[in-house]
Formats: C-alpha cells, sequence, structure tokens
C-alpha cells in the first residue's frame, strides 16, 4: 500500500526538477562585412588593378554600406569594427640635374581614413613603401610599377550611444577616404610621376544577448507535496476498489 503513495510523489518531483531548469539565456553572434567599389572618375585604373576593385585616388568619402543591428533579435552588448585599407600604383623618376649621376630616395605612400555617418573618425591609416634608386644618370627615367602597401586596425565599442546608431533597419554607412601621398628627393632638378590606386573594406562584429525566455513557474513546496500526496491518495483508492470486486 506504501509503493502508489511514493510513486505518485516521486512523479512530482520530477516535474518540478523538469520546471526549475527553464529560462536559460543565450548570446548571439553577426558579422557584417563591405569592401570599397569604386566610382566615376575612380575607375580609372589599368586592368590590373581594376581587377582587384582598386580606385584612383583621391578617393572622398566612399560608401561602405553595412546591414544595422535588427533590435528584434535581442539586446546589443557590443560592436568590434575591423578596416583594412590598401594603396598601389607605379611611378616614374627622371633626374634632371647637370653632371654626375644621383641617388633618388623617398617612399611610395598613402592616407586611407575610415569615418562614421557623421564624419567622426574611426582610423587613420598611412601605409607605405621605402624606395632607393642610387646612380640615377641624368634624363635617364626610372620606372616602377605593381607596388603595394597596406595598415589595418580594430577596435571595440560598449558604449550605449555609439551602439545606438548601429541598431535599426537598413543600414549604415562608413566613409571611406584615401590620397597618395609619396614623396622623393635627391637631384635639385627631379621628375616624378606617380600613380595612386587604393581600395578598403570593413568588418562589423555585432555581439549581442537575445532574451531571457520567462521562467515557468514552479509549484511551492506545500503545492508539490500536496500534488504527490493526492496522486498517492488517488492510487490507494483505486486499489481499494479493485480489491472490493475481487
Amino acid at each position: 500500500m506504501k509503493a502508489p503513495f511514493l510513486t505518485g510523489l516521486t512523479t512530482a518531483t520530477a516535474l518540478t526538477v523538469i520546471l526549475a531548469t527553464s529560462g536559460i539565456a543565450n548570446a548571439g553572434t553577426l558579422i557584417r562585412t563591405a569592401s570599397y567599389i569604386p566610382t566615376g572618375d575612380e575607375t580609372d585604373v589599368p586592368p590590373s588593378y581594376a581587377i582587384n576593385n582598386y580606385g584612383r585616388t583621391a578617393i572622398t568619402d566612399s560608401p561602405l554600406s553595412i546591414e544595422k543591428f535588427n533590435p528584434i533579435l535581442g539586446i546589443l552588448k557590443s560592436v568590434k569594427i575591423g578596416f583594412t585599407g590598401q594603396i598601389a600604383g607605379d611611378g616614374q623618376l627622371i633626374n634632371r640635374d647637370a653632371g654626375a649621376p644621383k641617388t633618388i630616395t623617398g617612399a611610395f605612400s598613402g592616407n586611407v581614413t575610415l569615418k562614421l555617418p557623421d564624419s567622426t573618425p574611426l582610423f587613420d591609416k598611412n601605409p607605405g613603401q621605402a624606395l632607393i634608386f642610387p646612380n640615377v644618370p641624368r634624363n635617364q627615367p626610372v620606372i616602377f610599377e605593381g607596388l603595394t602597401a597596406g595598415d589595418s586596425g580594430e577596435n571595440t565599442y560598449t558604449d550605449s550611444a555609439f551602439l545606438a546608431q548601429f541598431i535599426g533597419v537598413g543600414n549604415l554607412n562608413f566613409l571611406f577616404s584615401a590620397q597618395g601621398t609619396s614623396q622623393f628627393t635627391g637631384p635639385s632638378n627631379l621628375t616624378t610621376i606617380i600613380d595612386t590606386y587604393a581600395k578598403s573594406s570593413v568588418t562589423v562584429t555585432y555581439e549581442y544577448d537575445t532574451p531571457d525566455q520567462p521562467p515557468t513557474k514552479v509549484p511551492e513546496p506545500a503545492v508539490t507535496l500536496g500534488l504527490g500526496l493526492v496522486a498517492g491518495l488517488g492510487l490507494l483508492s483505486q486499489k481499494k476498489k479493485i480489491l472490493k470486486k475481487i
């Protein structure tokens, strides 16, 4: 006669354990990327650069469009922004000094920047490559091509005011700019012809928490015990009825 009572109580206890495990929070990650796309005069580049999405400088506030974080997904906790800027180019140097050959030194370089839509600066990079050309005779062009240089950076933001501009439906447009800054010295009479091209990409990582599911109400101890007693008494009553019939 004790077994039915214990069975009913055990069933109620197991139910309590299952209910108590609900209401667990989850975290999520979303990654969005965008790359620079040349437009207008920026597309005037040699085929070998065009195929790699380089644009002719100067580039001013070219948009890199990233999808915003949809708040229906949860609560945005942080935004990590990664930026890569690259330059490439060709050039020609001519020593026009009279007299002995001269050494020409300098750097093939550029400036690449990324800003928010309101022009708040995020990254300001200066990729470059040092060059030296010794013993350059008068009026004999020094030609170089296929030069490349790059730089990158990454920052994480958690300030709520900063995060707010990334929340919503639609896109956020970063602003990419680039210009050539190459300089060469040596002869007092020096002719330089430098073509500088640039490209960039941005990666945005959203870290967020999903909304907690409301936990299922767990019965009070007294109620749980009552459920067990009711179940046990019900089984006991059923057994008595069976015995009477016999």
